[in-house]
């Protein structure tokens, strides 16, 4: 268990050196300095890269951040190495290929989980790269501080791992092939190519080497490629900064598996998966019907620097569907991003709208099903869906509008609810007094409260209080019922209650205080394992005391996180900031 957690661990921290520098500061790019992306096919099902290479300053910052981290991975990288080494000495068979690549590299990264370590080994963590796919297979190029040295390293790894044969040679260029235990029927193989000054590495299928290794070795470009131009502008249209950026294309994802003349599907033909060629001209039809709802997917970088990360992830879909789902959006005021307060959390929809949203789409699958054979679950579900959405809808339901929370004060109790919280809730309605009402009906206690749009807040019965001692105060508005919880919350509730709205297309935001988000899950976790042996951390194994250390570094550096989610003019737009002191 530790060597796989290590193993993967480890490589994370390669991948994370080496991406988590971007930076605001630099403008457009044409992306006409990474070379890496002429070796990428036209036809790729999806795409990543950094169109310029990473600022040093920025990169030396966050690894200064992730030095406490780092080195406690060092710390259980060596313990690892350790048990592996021990555990080999005893076996009596040999242990199988990927087992003694994990423990070969970790032995190479032992002492080198750093910058210079890395380029000790051949790597740049500054450089260019790029992901992408040979058919559905995943192919990464990263350029290098020194290819000789990554060479050599790479020889060392093999050798310690006992692979012989691994190096092959192709039109005069050499590269390294890895082959999974016979015993599997993987059709797959590890490949790794320096060319040109960076390095390769793809899983990729051995039996169809003929199709895609002179591309691979950089013998043969592509037909076509596209890949810069896909991604200078996927960088232009949404202000993207040139350090990140990614493509998935679901449509060509789909053929790769559907299509029965792909590289994809022939590979899983081969090992009896499916048979591709049983697929009929209906189903890749309806398939691309569903996909066409949402067929791109896309990321990138709006902000990478030293105060602050900002990723935006896009689900694009056609201008009618994307109208109809911002027209669900409630229009509810959003979370504060300058916020100084623990959370504050926004959640604005139409119920009644979702509920005749859903019952369209259900119902047009049910009148006109799909006939394909591996759609019918989705015809079943449809019509199950129908039946439950055509009963009548509690009347609170269907006027719910949003939710609305801002804390400044939280202790957990025994479950994730908090034992004693300070702050506001509004419950946002169309008709709060009818709410009132109702609620008034099944609490004889509430009907005391004789609240009153815009009136002062009420003191709330503390028989009503979920938790004792708790002063809290009620009020209301044209269309929302508030909630202050903590004495003297109630003198900002209304002001909290009234404040604007937030963007017509945005349904969700929240924004908290990460130190305090950290601080809180410590005291509920320490909660949850009081009694065990007097330390609620002593059962913890080396990937717990990894994630202890990390989530410590977060809350000695970070400041806060916000999150937006909002239904644009092109579809589900996901915005994501981190900042740090």
């Amino acid at each position: 268990m530790r060597a796989s957690t290590w193993l993967i661990a480890s490589t994370f921290l390669v991948l994370c050196l080496a991406a988590c520098s971007q930076d605001d500061r630099v403008g457009y790019s044409d992306g006409s300095g990474n070379v890496l992306l002429d070796h990428v096919p036209a036809e790729t099902p999806y795409l990543a890269a950094n169109l310029e290479p990473l600022p040093a300053d920025v990169v030396d910052a966050h690894l200064l951040r992730l030095q406490p981290v780092i080195d406690e991975m060092q710390s259980q990288l060596s313990i690892t190495l350790e048990d592996l080494e021990r555990a080999e000495n005893t076996r009596t068979d040999p242990p199988p290929v990927e087992q003694r690549l994990g423990l070969a590299l970790l032995r190479e990264l032992d002492g080198k989980l750093s910058r210079s370590g890395l380029a000790s080994l051949g790597l740049d963590v500054l450089s260019h790269k790029v992901v992408y796919g040979v058919g559905a297979f995943p192919v990464i190029r990263m350029g290098l501080s020194e290819p000789d040295a990554l060479t050599s390293t790479i020889r060392r790894i093999l050798e310690s791992a006992e692979i012989p044969g691994a190096e092959q040679l192709f039109q005069g260029v050499s590269y390294w092939r890895i082959a999974p235990d016979p015993a599997t029927d993987l059709p797959l193989a590890l490949y790794l190519a320096i060319v040109e000054q960076h390095l390769a590495i793809g899983l990729l299928p051995f039996g169809y080497e003929a199709e895609w290794l002179p591309g691979f070795l950089a013998l043969q470009p592509p037909a076509a490629s596209d890949a810069r131009h896909q991604l200078a502008e996927l960088n232009r249209a949404n202000r993207y900064t040139a350090y990140g950026s990614g493509i998935l294309d679901l449509h060509r994802l789909a053929d790769e598996l559907l299509q029965p003349g792909s590289l994809t599907a022939r590979v899983m033909a081969a090992t009896g998966a499916y048979d591709p060629g049983s697929v009929s001209a209906e189903c890749v039809a309806e398939v691309h019907q569903i996909i066409d709802n949402m067929p791109r997917l896309t990321a990138g970088t709006a902000e990478f620097g030293t105060d602050a990360i900002a990723l935006q992830y896009r689900l694009e879909s056609p201008a009618p569907l994307a109208a109809k789902l911002a027209a669900l959006v409630s229009p509810v005021p959003e979370a504060d991003a300058a916020s100084q307060r623990l959370l504050d959390f926004s959640f604005g929809l139409r119920f009644g709208a979702v509920r005749d949203f859903l019952r369209e789409k259900a119902g047009a699958i049910s009148a006109d099903p799909y006939g394909c054979d591996f759609l019918q679950d989705v015809n079943d579900s449809a019509n199950r869906a129908l039946v439950q959405l055509d009963q009548p809808m509690p009347p609170f339901i269907n006027n719910f509008r949003g939710l609305r929370l801002s804390l400044s004060h939280a202790d957990p109790g025994g479950d994730l609810a908090p034992q004693d919280a300070r702050g506001h809730i509004a419950l946002h309605v169309e008709q709060p007094e009818m709410f009132v009402g109702m609620a008034q009906m099944f609490l004889p206690d509430l009907s005391g409260l004789e609240l009153k749009p815009g009136a002062e807040p009420i003191a709330v019965p503390a028989s009503l209080t979920v938790v004792p001692d708790m002063v809290a105060f009620a009020a209301m508005t044209g269309d929302a019922i508030g909630l202050s919880l903590g004495a003297g919350e109630e003198s900002g509730l209304l002001e909290f209650m009234g404040r604007d709205p937030g963007p017509e297309d945005m349904f969700l935001s929240a924004s908290y205080d990460i130190p305090a988000y950290i601080e809180y899950s410590k005291k509920w976790s320490s909660t949850q394992h009081a009694g065990e042996n007097g330390d609620p951390d002593a059962t913890f194994g080396a990937t717990q005391a990894l994630g202890l250390t990390a989530r410590g570094a977060m809350q000695d550096v970070a400041q806060r996180s916000l999150t937006t989610l909002r239904f644009g003019a092109g579809g589900l737009v996901i915005d994501e900031r981190l900042t740090f002191r």
